[in-house]
């Protein structure tokens, strides 16, 4: 993995962990942590819980990868695909910044039809079976952010690799997400939008960037 992609996926997914993650994720951290409130040991359930979070990046990064390795038989079609990816991470990049309609309706609504009734179901459970079960499903919420994350996975030369940066969005992730209460009563919401758009502006150059590339490799 290239120093500068793995500064890209770093970056984007630390800076948005501060804002764009608590709004996406945070109210499943609460009430994950509200069902185990009366555990003494919370903290290692709640590492638990985003490690089964991060576990499910890994999963769909196996995934990306097995497509990304079909793709990648001829060099045309790859070339294409990437450019594609291109156009996708700066359409993807400025619907996070206007949080447009578009992104509304797959963050919110198929995540309503798909995954509310396994959540339901899994609300039940307490201690080590609601970390693991809950963090699982938490991978698999739909968030544009993570659409950024599966879509470089794809253009990635093997699934080792596609894995890789999944885990490493996944971990990028963790200091934020782990000690959730205490950084959000530290940060101030304006600089929780700095780190957002600056997160966002990275995606729409790095999306720039791969189109370009993808476009003259194709040509």
């Amino acid at each position: 993995m290239l120093d500068f992609d793995f500064l890209v996926i770093f970056s984007v997914a630390f800076l948005s962990s501060f804002g764009h993650c608590y709004s996406m994720c945070g109210g499943f951290n609460l009430a994950f942590m509200r069902l185990n409130s009366n555990r003494k040991n919370l903290f290692s359930l709640t590492f638990l819980y985003q490690l089964s979070r991060i576990l499910a990046y890994v999963f769909l990064g196996v995934f990306c990868g097995i497509f990304g390795n079909i793709l990648a038989i001829n060099a045309k079609i790859q070339s294409l695909s990437f450019f594609i990816i291109g156009i996708f991470m700066i359409v993807l990049g400025c619907a996070l910044i206007f949080r447009g309609y578009f992104l509304a309706l797959i963050e919110n609504h198929i995540f309503v039809n798909l995954l509310n009734g396994f959540i339901r179901k899994s609300i039940k459970f307490k201690g080590i079976k609601s970390a693991i079960i809950l963090g699982f499903l938490n991978g698999f919420m739909p968030c544009g952010l993570v659409y950024f994350y599966l879509a470089d996975s794809i253009k990635r030369e093997n699934i080792l690799e596609s894995m890789c940066v999944m885990l490493i969005f996944g971990l990028s992730t963790l200091p934020a997400m782990l000690f959730f209460v205490k950084v959000s009563q530290f940060l101030s919401e304006i600089l929780k939008k700095i780190f957002n758009y600056t997160a966002y502006i990275i995606i729409i150059i790095y999306g720039l960037h791969l189109a370009y590339s993808g476009f003259m490799a194709f040509r």
